[in-house]
């Protein structure tokens, strides 16, 4: 299970960015479009498999020894993991009771100590970019491209798959799993 505990903010240049795609110079649409901005940006993740701009999330794993795959990708790096008591209370593991491992398909954590728990929570940061500057080119204008036709659409009830212009713009970037 994953859980999004901070996610990547929409400031003025993304903002920007729609507005002069749908050609809009007042501000108030502002709060639909960054809503937009991100659920677009939550599409391409559904589409990529990537996770296109710095968050932190917490997997939810069963506490076991084995290697197991962090699913949310590209991983950055390791962050914490708290062990989960049967009545869901948490406690901090000791870096030492765990390993997290960079590999080539994302990040995979394990145990390496007996905790007495059925599950861990392993909170980490992953993302393409740090931010929208650093963000890919094509990434950053499918997800403009992807909010501006869900604006334009939101009245018209019509077509809500995603744009063929869109999907070309991200599918260099898509991660297929079998």
């Amino acid at each position: 299970m994953r859980q999004l505990v901070t996610q990547a903010s929409f400031t003025a240049e993304p903002l920007a960015e729609l507005k002069t795609w749908l050609a809009i110079s007042g501000t108030r649409d502002d709060a639909v479009l960054l809503d937009l901005l991100a659920a677009a940006t939550l599409v391409c993740e559904s589409f990529t498999g990537l996770v296109p701009l710095k968050s932190t999330v917490t997997e939810t794993l069963p506490a076991t020894g084995e290697w197991q795959a962090l699913h949310t990708r590209p991983f950055v790096g390791p962050g914490i993991a708290e062990g989960i008591a049967a009545d869901g209370t948490r406690r901090m593991l000791d870096p030492a009771d765990y390993a997290v491992e960079l590999c080539s398909d994302g990040g995979r954590f394990r145990l390496t100590a007996s905790i007495p728990v059925p599950q861990v929570a392993v909170t980490f940061d992953l993302g393409l970019a740090e931010d929208w500057a650093a963000l890919d080119s094509g990434l950053r204008h499918g997800i403009v491209r992807c909010a501006a036709h869900q604006y334009r659409e939101r009245d018209r009830g019509g077509d809500t798959a995603l744009p063929a212009a869109v999907a070309a713009l991200w599918r260099p970037w898509r991660r297929l799993r079998l």
